[in-house]
């Protein structure tokens, strides 16, 4: 995570669909319990947006799934 990251902003993470995919399966299979929402992205075609705002989830994301850009949006 960056310094932009503030306490109590949503993380948002865009990655592939079939990456996002990938990521549900490893949430539902190990049954996390967090805040998480998923649209298909408005400004990348055939993208998806995950957005949370749990730092821990969000940094689990980063490392172990791809992703292609992180941003933060205020409270």
């Amino acid at each position: 995570m960056s310094n932009d990251y503030k306490q109590g902003d949503t993380i948002c993470i865009l990655m592939t669909a079939t990456d996002a995919q990938g990521l549900l399966d490893d949430w539902l299979y190990y049954n996390y319990e967090c805040d998480l929402h998923l649209h298909r992205s408005r400004r990348h075609k055939g993208m998806v947006v995950v957005e949370t705002k749990d730092p821990m989830w969000a940094n689990r994301i980063i490392k172990f799934h791809k992703y292609e850009r992180l941003t933060y949006k205020d409270k």
